[in-house]
């Protein structure tokens, strides 16, 4: 969850070199074998699994592009996730919202009360466009301001796996990566849902420092943060999503919106990263 994210690229060269270790190997008479682009999967009489999902002996799904290569750390043409390794990921489900409320009581009614002050353009066409898309699928004009938040919550957990994109220069570059890749470290899980929450005119911005981790200790991390009427409230999508992969997929919103008084013992503030008050 670190906010470096030169040490997540390194980390992934680390993988990809141990996967190369290998080079081939067999399973179900097949082998799989590497070339300077990435894997393919030769059958025994050949061909090369594409264009679809293929399952090893070990029960684990991966899926083959056009071309024959197997995707990894992305969202597949089907909408599906895969890893860093190219497994395929459970799919996630979201609780109802009235289940989330249950952490934190009154957040929604905080949210609805709240004055809006829309965004029309972030100043970057590439990013406005990829966000009107994706509004156009997950916003709907019935929604109250918790449930939209709560949209672009649950898209960027279900859209999103954990590793570096390709994108540098700032927290509009970032979320660009984050929601055109579909991949991202916790500085770009924040950018992301920090631009949609002020699209739809919740001012949230960006916060860095640390927060808990399993094993008791802290590490350094980017989140998001939304001040209301004297009440710091934080969202965290990027640990979100590992709660909810540790739980069976359900995305249980134990850091949606959870003030910084109930969350005191989760995060440790050091300071703002981006509270968009300079021109994009």
């Amino acid at each position: 969850m670190t906010g470096k994210k030169s040490r997540e690229r390194k980390r992934i060269a680390a993988l990809a070199l141990a996967m190369a270790a290998g080079m081939a190997f067999a399973a179900y008479g097949g082998e799989w074998k590497q070339d300077n682009i990435g894997w393919v999967y030769q059958n025994d009489d050949g061909s090369y699994q594409m264009n679809g999902w293929f399952t090893d002996v070990n029960g684990k799904s991966y899926y083959f592009n056009e071309q024959g290569y197997m995707l990894y750390n992305t969202i597949t043409p089907d909408g599906q996730r895969v890893g860093a390794d190219g497994a395929l990921i459970p799919g996630i489900r979201s609780l109802p919202s009235t289940k989330g409320d249950l952490y934190y009581r009154g957040l929604r009614q905080t949210l609805d009360s709240m004055i809006l002050y829309p965004q029309e353009s972030t100043g970057h066409d590439d990013l406005d466009a990829i966000l009107d898309q994706i509004f156009a699928q997950i916003i709907r004009p019935d929604m109250d301001t918790h449930d939209k938040l709560q949209a672009c919550y649950d898209y960027l957990i279900t859209h999103t796996v954990y590793g570096a994109n390709s994108q540098w220069g700032g927290t509009y570059r970032y979320a660009y990566g984050t929601l055109s890749e579909g991949i991202g470290v916790c500085d770009d899980y924040s950018a992301a849902f920090a631009v949609m929450a002020r699209k739809i005119g919740v001012p949230v911005y960006t916060a860095t420092g640390s927060t808990h981790k399993s094993n008791g200790q802290f590490t350094p991390h980017t989140w998001c943060q939304l001040d209301c009427n004297g009440v710091t409230y934080i969202f965290d999508p990027q640990v979100e999503d590992v709660i909810a992969n540790s739980r069976g997929g359900a995305i249980m919103y134990i850091r949606f919106g959870g003030t910084t008084a109930q969350l005191a013992d989760k995060y440790r503030f050091e300071s703002i990263m981006d509270d968009f008050s300079k021109a994009p």
